[in-house]
């Protein structure tokens, strides 16, 4: 029983369920070596029901009063940054639509008063929109829409439980994990725009959450469970980091963690692989591993690492870990700070996150596809705390506060 109750929790720890409780916590930093302060601009989710653009000096231009305020339902800026998708909620009808932020005009692309829009994440291209949606049925559904509203949403894909999704580099089909691991069954499957039946479809997904193609759309990579003999119990647990080359469907075997969960981000520059574990005795450290399979520990090896964020330049690697309790009980977080290859290790600041920032990334590696939370040239972070919204400066290791506001995520700047 007890083997049955902790694999129970590894597959809890890796199923969505849009709750407020079982938050846990990650964010974002990285080393530079200039002292300016950073202009570029910040997209911040409240307080309330606000949607804004702030400045370094704190001025608010509002594009929205009428933001939803439940977890999970938060913005995404279209990739050039020209556009942003948000949802509404009004009476019992929620409303998922984009705003150009260059004239204003809203378009409506969905609506629902049974199944609400949730988790939203661009194609590449910027052409289309996939989101999430609570389905009234129970489970999670994956709808993919045009972000012009010329046609309506399509339901691409559902779930009973767990929806994980990366979009190709060249914005041609969609990356699905569905239903979590094998045990629950699972699996993984391609989803090509205009194409009823999958591309390929795999039915061995062990215990992760996001799947990430290669950086040039050529391969992607999951988590692998090998076959188990008799009923699953933690033991028989082995998470296999995989390489898929499409078309040849010939997996190569990256890393290996027994008894464990694997939560991986890939590098925004390369093919390397960062990842962190979840397993009975919690979470594990920050390790890398390169496509011939080599693996090192980047963090402390007793660090329990539970979020990281690569920066822009694929170069380091910012982590986070918990710091115990502010005096008034409320959990704090300490964000670290490690180079790629192993070095220039730095501790950062401590701070006590909001709500929204929990929950936001408890899924991180998820978030990375839609919550631009490094500025462009990787010389600060943004991040929601229980006073507002914060900016670290990672050369000076000060962080202040720009504004009010619960998340916050920066426009990309535009030549």
């Amino acid at each position: 029983m007890a083997a049955r109750r902790i694999l129970l929790t590894i597959i809890g720890l890796l199923s969505i369920v849009i709750l407020i409780g079982s938050l846990s916590a990650g964010v974002v930093a990285f080393l530079l070596i200039t002292n300016r302060p950073v202009d570029q601009k910040l997209l911040v989710v409240g307080p309330g029901q606000r949607l804004a653009i702030v400045d370094r000096q704190g001025n608010a231009q509002v594009l929205a009063d009428d933001l939803s305020t439940e977890l999970f339902r938060y913005p995404a800026l279209a990739p050039d940054g020209s556009r942003v998708a948000y949802i509404s909620r009004k009476g019992n009808v929620s409303i998922l639509q984009v705003i150009d932020l260059r004239s204003g005009i809203r378009t409506e692309l969905y609506r629902s008063t049974t199944n609400p829009p949730l988790y939203m994440v661009w194609s590449p291209d910027g052409q289309h929109l996939s989101f999430l949606s609570n389905r009234s049925t129970s489970g999670l559904g994956m709808h993919i829409v045009p972000a012009d509203g010329s046609r309506e949403a399509e339901l691409v894909s559902v779930s009973p439980s767990s929806l994980y999704l990366a979009w190709q580099p060249d914005s041609s089909s969609v990356l699905v994990h569905i239903g979590g691991s094998i045990f629950e069954d699972g699996r993984v499957i391609s989803v090509q725009l205009g194409r009823k039946q999958p591309l390929y479809e795999i039915d061995d997904p062990g215990f992760f959450q996001v799947p990430a193609w290669s950086i040039d759309g050529e391969s992607f990579f999951y988590v692998a469970q090998p076959p188990i003999e008799g009923p699953p119990t933690v033991e028989k647990v082995e998470s296999v980091l995989t390489r898929v080359k499409v078309g040849e469907m010939q997996p190569q075997v990256l890393a290996r963690e027994p008894m464990a969960a694997i939560i991986f981000s890939r590098s925004p520059k390369s093919d390397e692989i960062a990842y962190t574990t979840v397993g009975p005795e919690g979470f594990g450290p920050l390790k890398l591993v390169t496509l011939d399979g080599s693996v090192r520990t980047l963090s402390a090896t007793d660090d329990d690492v539970v979020a990281f964020f690569w920066s822009p330049n694929g170069e380091q690697i910012a982590y986070l870990t918990p710091a115990g309790r502010s005096s008034s009980g409320s959990p704090q977080l300490r964000w670290q700070l490690v180079g790629r290859n192993g070095t220039s290790s730095r501790t950062l600041n401590t701070f006590v996150p909001s709500q929204e920032f929990l929950a936001q990334i408890n899924f991180f590696d998820a978030y990375t596809l839609s919550f631009d939370l490094w500025s462009s040239d990787g010389r600060a972070l943004a991040y929601g705390t229980n006073d507002g919204v914060h900016v670290l400066d990672i050369n000076r290791g000060i962080a202040t506060r720009r504004s009010d506001g619960v998340l916050a995520m920066w426009l990309p700047q535009r030549p």
